[in-house]
Order: C-alpha cells, then sequence, then structure tokens
C-alpha cells in the first residue's frame, strides 16, 4: 500500500455491505485515504480484520481499514453511499453531517434511483422515496450517478466473495459536468476498479436496470444463478421477455439504452456462476430491494401506459415468496 496525499480528497465509502467493502478495499490497497462507516457487529468486525475480499481462486486479501460510526467520520468531499437503496431514507440523519455545499455524492445503488428525475422535472419515484424526503435533502447538483458493474457476496464471516471484471460508469445526473466527475475518476484510477465517464447516465443506467429486473426477482423464484438464468432454455426465454419490456418502457420515457438487446444478454452469459444481490438478500433473511429494482420500474411502465406483464408475473411471484420467508 502506498501512502496517501496529504492534500488527497476526504473520502468516505458510507456502508459495509458487499458492494461499500469490495469499493473500499480496492480503494485503500491503492493508497487512498478512505474512512468506512458501518455500525454494529459489521463496524466490530473491520476494525478488527479489516477489508477481507476472496477472488474466484480462493485467494484472499485484506486491507486494513479506517472504519467508524457515521458520528466519527466528520464532513467529506467524496461520499461514495453504499446502502441499500430502501434504507437511504433512513440513514439521512447520519448522512447530513457528512455533507457540505461541496461534497460529491456517488450513490452506489442498483435499479432505478431516487434521483432518476431530478433536477429537470419535480417528480419523485414513489417506490424508492415516497415521502419525497430523499431527493428534498441532498442536492442534484452535488450527485453523480453510477452503474455498477461489481460481482461481490458478503458471506456471514465477513468475507466478501468477488469476480468477474469491475466497473463503473460515472455521469453528472444534472447533464455532461466532467468537472464534478473528474475528481472521483482520479480516486478510482489504478485501483482495479476499471471508470468510464457518461454524458448520458441515464442511457447507461436503463442498460443495467433491465439486467437487475430481468435477474433478481427470478433469482429468487427460481433459486438459480446468473449463468443458469442466461443459458438455461427454461429460463432464458423469461429474462429475454423482462429485458424487452424494460427496454419498452425507456424509449416510452425518451431514453434509449445504451446496450441493445442481443449485448444485454452477451453480459449476463459472461457473468458466471454467481447469485444476484436480491437471492443473497433472500437466503440471509434480509429485506430485498424490491423497491429500486422491480415496482420503481413498474411504477415508470404505468405512467407511460406500458404493460410489462412478465416483469409483473415475476415481481409478484417474488414478493409472494419473501413474504412466506417471513411468515415462516
Amino acid at each position: 500500500m502506498t501512502a496517501a496525499s496529504p492534500d488527497a480528497p476526504r473520502t468516505c465509502v458510507f456502508g459495509a455491505g458487499a458492494v461499500g467493502t469490495l469499493v473500499a478495499a480496492r480503494l485503500s490497497a491503492a493508497g487512498r485515504a478512505v474512512t468506512v462507516v458501518a455500525r454494529g457487529a459489521r463496524l466490530a468486525a473491520l476494525r478488527r480484520d479489516g477489508l477481507v475480499l476472496r477472488d474466484a481462486a480462493g485467494c484472499v486479501s485484506c486491507v486494513p481499514a479506517r472504519a467508524v460510526a457515521a458520528d466519527e467520520a466528520g464532513p467529506q468531499d467524496l461520499l461514495l453511499l453504499a446502502v441499500k437503496a430502501q434504507d437511504i431514507a433512513g440513514a439521512l440523519p447520519a448522512l447530513q453531517p457528512l455533507i457540505t455545499p461541496e461534497t460529491r455524492i456517488v450513490p452506489l445503488v442498483n435499479g432505478i434511483p431516487w434521483w432518476y428525475f431530478q433536477p429537470q422535472r419535480h417528480g419523485i419515484v414513489r417506490a424508492v422515496d415516497p415521502k419525497g424526503r430523499i431527493a428534498a435533502a441532498i442536492d442534484p447538483a452535488r450527485i453523480i450517478g453510477a452503474v455498477l458493474f461489481l460481482t461481490s457476496a458478503l458471506q456471514p464471516d465477513g468475507v466478501v466473495d468477488v469476480q468477474g471484471t469491475e466497473r463503473l460508469i460515472l455521469g453528472a445526473i444534472a447533464g455532461p459536468d466532467e468537472a464534478l466527475v473528474a475528481p472521483v475518476r482520479a480516486l478510482f484510477e489504478g485501483c482495479g476498479i476499471a471508470v468510464q465517464a457518461s454524458g448520458e447516465i441515464r442511457r447507461d443506467l436503463w442498460a443495467k436496470v433491465a439486467l437487475n429486473l430481468a435477474t433478481n426477482p427470478l433469482s429468487v423464484i427460481a433459486g438459480a444463478t446468473l449463468h443458469e438464468q442466461f443459458h438455461d432454455p427454461a429460463l432464458l426465454p423469461v429474462v429475454r421477455a423482462v429485458l424487452e419490456e424494460s427496454i419498452a418502457v425507456a424509449r416510452a420515457h425518451g431514453i434509449e439504452p445504451r446496450l441493445a438487446l442481443d449485448e444485454m444478454i452477451e453480459v449476463g452469459r459472461r457473468a458466471g456462476p454467481f447469485y444476484t444481490s436480491m437471492a443473497q438478500d433472500f437466503r440471509r433473511g434480509a429485506p430485498l430491494e424490491m423497491g429500486a429494482i422491480g415496482l420503481s420500474v413498474l411504477e415508470l411502465a404505468e405512467s407511460a401506459e406500458i404493460a410489462m406483464p412478465t416483469a409483473r408475473a415475476m415481481v409478484e411471484l417474488c414478493r409472494f415468496r419473501a413474504a412466506k420467508r417471513e411468515v415462516g
């Protein structure tokens, strides 16, 4: 590990699940001064063991972490928000002391984010921000949208399993703004996570939104890995149908996804024998990201009067399974 520059931006990864741990570990190993915000047993584990990753070959790496509770972090220049979409509203009181008028905020979330309609429109995405609290609390001019291609899973022992290519697409949500994005790109340079800048982040977002919706609920219903979903003759037609429906919704909202249908399927084929984040959450009894990954897209479909029969069936079946798990 190299020494961090004394004038490096104050950087915080807020949340230490699978994505937050992976990102913090890569940055820390590259010599970036990173503060990781966690709580409870996870915070204690990070202070004791550091950030622990295991690659596809079984090799384990451990990176020391500056792990703190939220009230110990202080103001930040760069805030990488790595909590589940449904947890952001509840985290707002803890987030506010970290945010200054100059803080750049990068939400590392799945699905349709709360900022989707900002700043051009005043509408909110009810499925992820029903009361508009997040939209009101965070200045959209400081938000850098992120599309995540990171395959990771947090295990019960605190180790994060990682496989595949690690990539982020970043873009200011208010329109092309290289000056806003440049410090974040510089932060990731040489850390092992490839970063691409986008002047039309919603085009890139929709490609990932479609893939998330096509695979996450189905992974819970079928107990299937990504490899199985994109190769099994019983599952691939379902995935394809949801992708087609998602593309139709994007187009109805004036967006042409960056990837065409066949390109999305090719991305999925390369994913390997890995379970989606929703399947991981289902297995460990955690709340599912149904709002951001499923209900938000259905909400946008309804507003554009686009039917999504296959996607809606998958979402409802997934919700049924989750409810049965909770009752059982």
